[in-house]
């Protein structure tokens, strides 16, 4: 005879964290930066090296694991920047997954890069915190201002972009805890 299963009432919360943007914006290091366990990470040496230095590049997903306390999960999921890759990229419509948009500040592309990446997550756009790196000698005003004509067509308030450098563990902590406190149905 079995035994009846019991469903365990002390699971913790688990929610999800998309890191996105195109290559080069810093969603590997972030990932790195705030996962609890040492992360899966799919880089690959690039067989062109990059002007800014970048000598690798995500083919799959990068995957860590934030708890911020012992009650919640947080999955980091780290998305390629690449088109080649796009089929590893994933929707964000389930229940507790928010978007990380990374974007440089320092790139002449930043607007595109934004409608590109807002493209892609057409529809979720409620679950969506842009973290804009390499911003040094960049003000965050400057950069929400280039940034307003994209937004306001993907209905996304300026206040949701935020300055972040992906090296810092305080400073991506920051970001994603803005992108979990979105709430979770449309305005």
């Amino acid at each position: 005879m079995r035994r009846p299963r019991r469903r365990r009432t002390d699971l913790p919360q688990r929610y999800r964290v998309i890191f996105a943007g195109p290559v080069g914006a810093g969603k590997t290091t972030a990932v790195r930066a705030l996962s609890d366990v040492p992360p899966v990470d799919t880089d690959v040496p690039m067989s062109l090296a990059g002007g800014d230095g970048k000598t690798t590049t995500t083919v799959g997903l990068d995957y860590g694991t934030w708890r911020p306390t012992p009650e919640v999960s947080i999955a980091l999921v780290g998305i390629p920047g690449q088109e080649r890759f796009a089929s590893a990229r994933q929707r964000v419509s389930m229940p507790g997954t928010r978007v990380l948009l990374w974007l440089r500040a320092d790139h002449d592309t930043l607007a595109a890069d934004a409608e590109e990446w807002l493209d892609v997550f057409s529809g979720d756009e409620h679950r969506i915190v842009i973290a804009v790196s390499h911003a040094a000698g960049h003000a965050i005003g400057d950069i929400r201002h280039d940034l307003a004509p994209v937004l306001a067509r993907h209905g996304i308030p300026v206040s949701r972009v935020l300055a972040a450098d992906a090296r810092d563990r305080d400073s991506v902590m920051r970001v994603a805890g803005a992108a979990l406190d979105l709430p979770e149905e449309k305005p």
